[in-house]
């Protein structure tokens, strides 16, 4: 069977993609990724069938960066919104023309999921945000007084937009559509909990893991920085951080609050750095996730889905600083389940708060234990077959 797995994004929502396709390359089926063509060489790293997608490189870094800069939650979703629409429109064509050629296409939330519908493909969709949950009505009222104001609240911000552009290429509106035939949730039961109004096309299928290329090895400066004293921190805001500008001024910031706490940190510094780095910093553009947090303390992070995955994993606490949109509410989240400090969002971050932060991630007890334990737990999901059993599971229903 050919699979077709398109998404857009940034380098985690892309990671969640390879690792699916991996997956499923694993368990014989034909799976191909379309991605921007910045990230081919990744998803080659892996063995990875891939198809690049039109448009600048940099698209969904520059995209995530303004939202960022948004003043509101309701201006940052109205950004949101006109980039994916954006990216929608621009690659349109590309997968109309692949779309006939595979048997089911795996798309981001919607993306992918118009043109599945005019080839007459099954459409499973992957949601990143447990929010966008497909729901019903139940007999809560809460959630149904909830369920009301955001489908009415989708369909303004996106709704008629949409509907307008699936009669652009032809596709039949979304109430003909039997698709989505089902919607997999990328994440752990013991975080996400589902509530009564989902429908029972969604699946949490625990966490997808995309394990360091068997060929990767660390820099030897690097592994003599994680040996040289105490376990250092790691300090990753993902791969939309900001400007140049922004970034020299944001790294000293950061190397500031480190020292401040007494720490070593390494730091993820997607934009580059030029500028004299102190000794108690070591600077990376690319590292593998699992290989590197078995050699650190604790984790400040902005609370993405797949940081926050990798963190909880390794049952490290977590000091949550969330930019935008979803990552507050996984910022919540950990720092409900006992896992992480009480989030600071990034534009309240000052030099005092991280470097008590830090000390605060680093030497409380319970905290430690808790991450401990739970990481202990989602270590023993199998997130990644679960996803495929659920996906085989539709492709037979598809076919009686």
């Amino acid at each position: 069977m050919k699979i077709l797995l398109p998404v857009i994004g940034v380098r985690g929502d892309v990671q969640v993609f390879l690792a699916l396709a991996k997956a499923l390359t694993d368990e014989g089926y034909e799976a191909t990724v379309a991605v921007n063509k910045k990230f081919l060489r990744l998803a080659e790293s892996y063995g990875i069938n891939c198809y690049s997608l039109e448009g600048n490189p940099d698209d969904g870094v520059n995209e995530l960066q303004e939202i960022m800069r948004a003043k509101t939650t309701m201006e940052a979703a109205k950004l949101g919104t006109k980039f994916f629409f954006k990216g929608v429109r621009e690659q349109t064509k590309i997968l109309q023309g692949l779309s006939p050629d595979y048997d089911l296409i795996i798309g981001y939330g919607s993306f992918g999921l118009a043109e599945a519908d005019k080839a007459n493909k099954p459409f499973i969709s992957v949601v990143i945000d447990p929010s966008m949950a497909e729901k019903k009505f139940s007999k809560n009222m809460r959630l149904n007084m909830g369920f009301i104001v955001e489908k009415i609240a989708l369909y303004f911000m996106m709704g008629r937009k949409y509907e307008q552009f699936r009669k652009e290429i032809g596709a039949p509106p979304s109430s003909k559509s039997s698709n989505p035939q089902l919607i997999l949730l990328p994440m752990s039961k013991h975080v996400v909990k589902q509530t009564d109004n989902w429908t029972s096309r969604n699946v949490i299928s625990g966490y997808w893991y995309l394990e360091a290329p068997p060929s990767y090895s660390p820099p030897e400066d690097l592994q003599e920085f994680i040996e040289t004293s105490e376990k250092p921190i790691f300090i990753s805001f993902g791969s939309a951080s900001g400007s140049e500008k922004d970034n020299v001024s944001f790294m000293k910031f950061l190397f500031e609050g480190v020292q401040k706490a007494g720490a070593r940190a390494i730091i993820l510094n997607t934009e580059g750095y030029v500028n004299e780095i102190p000794d108690h910093i070591y600077l990376v553009q690319e590292i593998p996730y699992d290989w590197l947090l078995s050699h650190v303390s604790c984790v400040v992070h902005h609370c993405g889905l797949g940081t926050t995955a990798e963190v909880l994993k390794a049952g490290l606490p977590s000091i949550p600083v969330p930019h935008m949109i979803d990552q507050f509410a996984w910022a919540d989240r950990i720092h409900f389940l006992g896992v992480a400090t009480h989030p600071i969002p990034r534009k309240e971050l000052t030099v005092e708060k991280l470097s008590k932060a830090i000390g605060e991630g680093r030497e409380n007890s319970i905290m430690k234990e808790n991450a401990k334990n739970l990481g202990h737990k989602i270590r023993k999901e199998k997130g990644l077959k679960s996803a495929v059993m659920a996906i085989e599971s539709t492709i037979n229903k598809t076919r009686k």
